[in-house]
């Protein structure tokens, strides 16, 4: 199966990827088909899911989404929420300055929930803690910026956190990936019912991914695409 090819208005939305990935309109499949098989030569990795031409054009126009949220007078707040998120907050923040002039204050957070080992189906809780908070952000508003939206457990506690305990003026959480989850726990299902995410970039699979800052048990991260992992070399 050869993965989705996207046009210019496909990325004016939310992108549903599927397990054979998206390809840009742009690229040649015989240069898809390069990359992908470049990849799979590491055992750690099954195949490409987003490339980085996607990747680009997808965040661009997320910037567009978010600036007719924000004044171009008024400084961003941007939570950067290590370490998965790092390469997305930082081509995000470059094109919202430079497609609508917003000015963004970087703020590295960090919190502590999964660990090396491999997330399971059916989970109902993994307790949040807060390992690097920012400074200086009561009445600002505040961006959220994650790699990815899977359990839902620590966007849930950071919006809790930034309204309840740092009385921001405002804040929204911006993803660049938003995993659906095939067989979640009931408390699972109502967390993400209840989880307000402002903007997404991609839906994907029910598969674990790394690349563009995403770990595969803290590897993987500098790739330059997403792509899907093998777990059972992790097991």
């Amino acid at each position: 199966m050869k993965p989705e090819i996207l046009g210019p208005e496909s990325y004016r939305g939310v992108i549903t990827v599927g397990e054979n990935g998206v390809v840009d309109s742009g690229m040649s499949l015989e240069d898809f088909d390069s990359c992908a098989e470049k990849l799979r030569r590491d055992r750690r990795i099954k195949g490409v899911l987003i490339p980085r031409e996607c990747l680009s054009r997808r965040i661009a126009c997320l910037a567009d989404e978010i600036a007719r949220d924000y004044p171009a007078d008024r400084v961003l707040h941007i939570m950067v929420v290590l370490t998965g998120s790092i390469f997305f907050a930082a081509d995000l923040s470059r094109e919202l300055y430079e497609r609508a002039g917003i000015n963004a204050r970087f703020h590295l957070i960090k919190t502590s929930v999964y660990d090396d080992t491999i997330k399971k189906s059916g989970e109902r809780y993994r307790a949040v803690k807060l390992d690097l908070e920012p400074k200086d952000i009561e009445g600002r508003d505040v961006l959220v910026v994650e790699d990815i939206t899977d359990q839902g457990f620590t966007l849930t506690w950071l919006r809790n956190y930034f309204i309840s305990e740092r009385k921001v003026a405002s804040v929204r959480i911006c993803s660049l990936l938003d995993k659906e989850l095939r067989r979640p726990s009931e408390e699972v299902r109502r967390i993400r019912e209840r989880l307000l995410v402002d903007y997404t970039g991609f839906k994907i699979p029910d598969v674990w991914v790394a690349g563009y800052g995403v770990d595969a048990a803290q590897e993987l991260r500098n790739l330059p695409c997403i792509v899907s992992i093998d777990e059972s070399v992790y097991r």
